[in-house]
């Protein structure tokens, strides 16, 4: 069988042969990690019997590599930097040396690593390691950091840009952090979520840097800036009438793409629209841009650009403006007038005219070879027919303008009308107008030319026209009439009259010829009875009057009546009646008819046009109702309970009678107080039905009201 290292060790010593090392028996142990964070850990662990020990670090899985006896192996603190221990095997040495710990540095964020240590002697150069056995073993896991963010808006326009950026770096270890941010334009920034403007174009890289103790990674993303043209535009000067100030006839702007190009940003795409608006309505895409405008006045040229320098993105855009003039025509806000469109032959001159305002040149082409250039200018032609008549015009600043019509010339017709007086009264009936020539027109003020009637509604001269039209001739014949106002005349309101009196009307004028429908001619009449009276007057063309509705009234006769009581729970019903005037109660009442239901003194007064009349009385209520109980039972037996048969109640007593079963008085009373005690003649009656009359009275609106009570009653023993 084959022996052990350790065993031919031992051999040689038992013979006496020299050995110049020998290899460690005991393994470290403990191993552990403080500190650990994302890029360093401190390892440490309990010596073996080693002089020295050797610290193996693999990544991700177990050590899988022993160190081999008398090899040096250089050991490094910064991982992978130290031999690796078999080539490819991801096995390296961090650590050789005396010591029990040790800090191990730039390993990676969030990765587990796997530890192993071997005891080692070294004696004369020799180095024998202790791999035998179950030698230290241990693994760990680094912390993590992730540095993260967003930006607002990757894309945007160098005008107002401003760049936003949410910050959303975490650890696992949940420490605070520090942050370094780097905009790619030399700028930079400790900020947790800052805010940047870019003062030039480009595609910048944005870097976050997260920081925490031992830890610390990057991210990067990056952002746009677009740059637009500088927009502007000028006339084509080398087009001779291309000016600012134009005339609206013939008019035609030129406009000139001026823009100027910026720097261009390396590597973009790179595109442009033009949108070019008048302030008329017109619109262009072209690079150039030439309109005629709609409008004359003030036009607002407009051109934006806009850029797109990273494709999809957005259209960064620039713009200019210019304003431009345009004169109005000549004639634009002109009239032009021809006096007539249709003349009979040789009947009168055609008158044309225009108000044009700073006109310079004015001409006038008749149709028949004939011009003019007066203004107005008069024309007659020497023949019928239709002729065209143009205007043309020049003004100050060198516009030009034109206008045309036609005018006809017709024979003439015989054309009159009948049936219009020179003068109307207001609110005449319509008066029917009869032309010589049926199927022309009626034209003028209150004038119905479906009916063909003249209405004088409204005060006032007016000229009536017919016109007529024979073929191509059209004429017209007017004559004039007035609607004159009628006279004014006001006799008063309607009124009221009292007996024995009278009351004078007064028609207020002497320059009138008044009619009374009385008769009377005079001025003023004197009146003493109702009725309705009116009054005319006359100037001589027209008439006007007044009527006046005069109602005779009597004052009203009424009576309160005496002082009076009346039950609790009754009233009394006043009702007053009068073809006029006011009433009034001292308790401020205003009612003609009322109901009375409390005690108190009353007074009513009436105010009547002819005399003002008044009466009062005094109502007492009694505080209970009015009423009579008839007992039906009652027991003349001498022990003072019921002994006597009267009514009880609130009432005036007249009269009680007591009759037998066979109609036989029996006894009588006027007196209240004495009831019947069940005699007759002195001598007890016998048990049994008996029947009463009983006359009494309640009182009720001033007066005692008689009633009759009748019933049976039982007399008993």
């Amino acid at each position: 069988m084959s022996l052990s290292r350790y065993m031919l060790l031992a051999i040689f010593i038992g013979l006496g042969i020299c050995v110049s090392a020998q290899t460690p028996t005991t393994h470290s142990s403990n191993i552990t990690f403080t500190n650990l964070y994302c890029h360093t850990v401190d390892v440490a662990w309990t010596k073996g019997n080693g002089t020295n020990r050797l610290v193996v670090v693999k990544e991700g899985s177990a050590v899988n590599a022993k160190p081999t006896d008398y090899q040096v192996y250089s050991a490094r603190d910064t991982f992978g930097k130290g031999t690796e221990l078999t080539s490819g095997s991801g096995n390296f040495a961090v650590y050789s040396g005396t010591g029990a710990s040790f800090k191990l540095r730039e390993l990676k964020k969030n990765t587990t690593y796997h530890v192993a240590i071997f005891e080692f002697n070294i004696s004369s150069g020799d180095y024998l390691y202790y791999t035998e056995n179950s030698y230290a073993t241990a693994s760990f896991t680094t912390e993590d950091i992730t540095p993260a963010f967003s930006i607002d808006k990757t894309y945007q326009c160098i005008a107002n840009n401003k760049f936003t950026y949410t910050n959303s770096s975490s650890n696992s270890l949940g420490n605070s952090m520090t942050y370094s941010w780097d905009y790619g334009d030399k700028i930079t920034s400790s900020q947790t979520n800052p805010s940047h403007v870019y003062s030039e174009g480009g595609i910048f890289k944005v870097t976050l840097t997260a920081m925490s103790t031992g830890c610390k990674a990057s991210t990067i993303l990056r952002d746009t800036v677009g740059v637009p043209f500088i927009t502007y535009f000028e006339l084509d000067t080398s087009i001779k009438t291309n000016d600012s100030l134009q005339c609206f006839n013939g008019n035609r702007f030129n406009i000139l793409n001026k823009f100027k190009v910026p720097p261009p940003i390396y590597g973009l795409w790179d595109r442009t629209k033009n949108s070019w608006t008048t302030s008329d309505g017109q619109k262009g895409t072209a690079a150039d841009f030439d309109f005629i405008a709609k409008s004359y006045g003030k036009i607002t040229v407009k051109l934006v650009q806009s850029r797109q320098v990273s494709k999809g993105g957005e259209y960064c855009v620039d713009s200019f403006q210019r304003d431009f003039y345009v004169l109005p025509p000549p004639l634009k806000n002109a009239n032009v007038d021809f006096s007539d469109t249709l003349l009979c032959l040789h009947e009168k001159d055609f008158v044309f005219t225009h108000d044009a305002s700073d006109i310079k040149t004015t001409l006038w082409e008749f149709g028949d070879g004939s011009t003019s250039t007066s203004n107005p200018a008069n024309h007659s032609y020497n023949s019928i027919g239709k002729y065209e008549v143009s205007l043309n015009v020049e003004d100050n600043f060198g516009c030009r303008d034109s206008f045309a019509d036609s005018v006809e010339v017709v024979s003439t017709p015989d054309n009159f009308f009948s049936g219009l007086d020179p003068v109307y009264c207001l609110g005449d009936p319509s008066v029917k107008l009869y032309p010589n020539l049926y199927g022309g027109q009626f034209k003028g003020g209150n004038v119905n030319s479906v009916d063909s009637t003249f209405n004088p509604n409204a005060v006032g001269k007016y000229t009536v026209s017919y016109v007529y039209q024979l073929g191509n001739c059209k004429d017209t014949f007017s004559e004039s009439t007035e609607v004159r106002d009628r006279p004014k005349i006001d006799i008063g309101p309607d009124t009221l009259i009292c007996p024995q009196s009278s009351i004078t009307l007064d028609a207020g004028t002497d320059t009138l010829v008044l009619n009374w429908s009385t008769g009377a001619s005079t001025r003023t009449i004197s009146v003493s009875g109702g009725g309705i009276y009116w009054v005319k007057g006359s100037n001589g063309y027209c008439t006007g009057g007044d009527t006046i509705n005069i109602q005779a009234v009597k004052p009203p006769v009424f009576e309160l009546g005496l002082d009076t009581t009346i039950c609790g729970g009754q009233k009394i019903t006043v009702v007053i009646k009068s073809d006029a005037g006011t009433i009034l109660w001292n308790d401020g009442n205003t009612s003609w008819t009322r109901d009375i239901t409390q005690s108190g003194y009353y007074q009513v007064t009436v105010t009547h046009p002819c005399a003002t009349l008044r009466d009062s009385f005094n109502v007492e209520i009694l505080p209970y109702a009015c009423e009579m109980f008839i007992p039906n039972i009652f027991s003349p037996n001498g022990d003072i309970l019921n002994e006597l048969f009267y009514p009880i109640g609130f009432f005036k007593f007249t009269d009680m009678l007591i009759f037998d079963e066979y109609g036989m008085k029996l006894y009588e009373t006027t007196d209240i107080t004495k009831g019947w005690n069940g005699t007759y003649m002195d001598k007890p009656c016998q048990p049994g039905m008996y029947y009463y009359l009983i006359r009494y009275q309640l009182p009720g609106n001033g007066s005692y009201e008689k009633k009759v009570a009748k019933g049976s009653v039982y007399l008993i023993r």
